[in-house]
């Protein structure tokens, strides 16, 4: 764990770097001052001097007063370096300044540190260039940290308003940092602008569905998943679409939605309210040298995801390490969003984390655990050993 003290120094340290570094950023430089009094005092020689001698010093002013900004650009930067310095200083002591980070191979701390110089160097040199933003809004949705990747994102957008792919992007990022299992407004309303100019869009089309289903209006969950059927190339994502497919069928018929998996699977737990469709009974543990570290106060969560589909979670569980090991039972009611869950696909991947702030996106220093592909129908059984730092 990172001691308070080094936080607050850390956070201090940064905090008047950056103020030091930025501050000529956010302060209007007098020259350009200058500039806009000089052709303020254009306006008061009208009637003294020529129209065309006025219009000439005033064109060359303003040449001035261009060439000498790229005010806006430089506050780009400035956002990207408020992003991306505080990370890399947390992530720098987490390396250097304790010993948990000199069993993680070398090849690792090289990978995270090209990555941010990359990023960081992209969002500096081409601050309006929409690709610099998305790259590092989609780097930060695949690490979880779903705060940073909207702003990303929402920067990109703000330059390219009319692009479906970073408009999808945004709107799974939203769903994401929700923590809840329904679209927001505005994730809807994105969804659906995306889908007006790319009515191809795959996950535009899969996430739209998500949200007609979950809102009862099966019907139109029909349009959009029927028409990403069409899209799709033979294999197990497009079986699980056409599964979802059937559900909404039947659904719309006014029909149960049946599960998807035989009745015969692993048996519900007598204790706790009933589950719906299969159960998928997961051991979750962690390394002794690993729990010696903590007080057993902080948050445990057990992530299901499809090992081959959309990347939202499956099933959601969350306890404390003090719990460990424990005996815990996956199934539909662990849902975070209707329609997405362990019945919908064949084959899943597990995650254990112990999140230090106890929220559920992931942060350095958290200690996780993985399982590689599991087949709901064919493991009677699964394990998860928290086992590193990530």
């Amino acid at each position: 764990m990172i001691p308070t003290a080094f936080l607050a120094l850390a956070g201090l340290a940064v905090l008047a770097a950056l103020a030091f570094a930025l501050l000529p950023l956010l302060i209007e430089s007098p020259e350009r001052r200058g500039i806009k009094r000089r052709l303020h005092a254009l306006d008061d020689l009208e009637g003294d001097l020529p129209e065309d001698e006025l219009d000439r010093r005033r064109t060359r002013l303003r040449e001035e007063l261009s060439s000498g900004s790229d005010r806006e650009g430089s506050v780009a930067m400035m956002i990207g370096l408020l992003i991306l310095i505080p990370a890399a200083t947390v992530g720098l002591y987490r390396v250097v300044g304790q010993p948990d980070g000199l069993s993680e191979s070398n090849h690792q701390v090289y990978a995270i540190r090209d990555t941010l110089t990359q990023l960081a160097g992209q969002v500096e040199r081409h601050p309006e260039q929409v690709e610099a933003w998305v790259r590092l809004g989609l780097s930060y949705k695949e690490l979880g940290e779903f705060s940073s990747a909207e702003h990303a994102l929402r920067r990109a957008l703000y330059i390219d308003n009319d692009n479906p792919f970073i408009q999808v992007e945004l709107a799974e990022t939203l769903l994401f940092g929700s923590g809840g299992s329904q679209l927001p407004d505005e994730a809807t309303a994105l969804l659906s602008r995306a889908a007006e100019l790319d009515p191809g869009n795959q996950k535009a089309l899969w996430l739209l569905g998500i949200d007609a289903f979950q809102n009862q209006r099966f019907e139109e969950a029909l349009v959009h998943w029927e028409a990403l059927d069409t899209l799709l190339p033979d294999g197990s994502v497009r079986q699980s679409v056409r599964e979802q497919i059937a559900r909404a069928r039947q659904a719309a018929s006014g029909s149960a939605i049946p599960p998807a998996l035989p009745a015969d699977h692993p048996p519900i737990a007598d204790e706790g309210p009933a589950a719906s469709g299969p159960v998928f009974p997961v051991e979750v543990s962690i390394d002794p040298a690993l729990a010696e570290r903590l007080d057993g106060s902080e948050t445990v969560f057990l992530i299901a995801r499809a090992s081959q589909g959309p990347p939202a979670p499956l099933a959601v569980r969350r306890f404390s390490v003090s719990d460990l090991p424990l005996q815990v039972e996956l199934s539909d009611t662990d849902a975070m969003v209707e329609g997405l869950s362990l019945s919908a696909f064949p084959e899943i991947r597990l995650t254990a984390r112990v999140s230090r702030s106890g929220r559920a996106e992931p942060a350095p220093g958290d200690l996780e655990g993985e399982t590689g592909p599991l087949s709901i129908l064919d493991t009677p059984r699964a394990s998860v050993l928290i086992d590193r730092v990530r």
